[in-house]
């Protein structure tokens, strides 16, 4: 990880330019992308002040901010577990395990969860970069996904996917054109 800046901007690239029209209006009518980039501003924190430049209190602070915004938008997402350029589209019920890992750029759309199949706790998906996970999908057990990868909404992915840039579909979720 690097600079605690460096990662908000990157995560901001995903939305739009601090100063403009759009983000002033977000701020004075508190739409749900403006408390979205509030939710990633305290985990990007949290995850700085744990990782990289280790301070209890501030650490704390952040983990607080971070999970009472995040009750209100319906997000579990613990630090450390994406890269750069988070993009998240919608609130409600985001669900990632604290063990998953996923690479630069990946957009999020609403009720999706990224996690364990239940059998064994310790087992988590490791996702490339460039992932975009439709609405309603879920990624789970211990398996990879290749870079470039779209899930279709509503997917179940219980398998790796080998192949980049490919576009997953269905339950359970299956490479579309093979």
């Amino acid at each position: 990880m690097g600079n605690k800046n460096q990662y908000i901007k990157g995560d901001r690239i995903a939305y739009y330019p601090i100063l403009s029209k759009k983000n002033l209006l977000d701020w004075l009518f508190s739409t749900e992308q403006y408390w979205i980039r509030k939710f990633l501003i305290a985990l990007r924190s949290e995850e700085y002040y744990t990782f990289k430049e280790p301070n209890k209190l501030l650490k704390f602070y952040y983990f607080r901010r971070k999970n009472i915004i995040g009750r209100k938008l319906g997000f579990f997402i613990p630090a450390g577990c994406f890269d750069l350029g988070l993009h998240i589209s919608h609130y409600g019920s985001i669900i990632i395990n604290p063990k998953a890992r996923i690479g630069k750029n990946c957009t999020i759309h609403g009720n999706c969860c990224i996690g364990n199949r239940g059998d064994d706790a310790s087992t988590s998906p490791i996702l490339g970069e460039n992932i975009d996970l439709g609405q309603g999908a879920q990624v789970l057990g211990a398996i990879r996904i290749a870079n470039g990868a779209k899930i279709g909404a509503g997917s179940i992915v219980l398998h790796s996917i080998e192949k980049e840039n490919a576009v997953v579909v269905g339950i359970p979720g299956k490479i579309m054109g093979l």
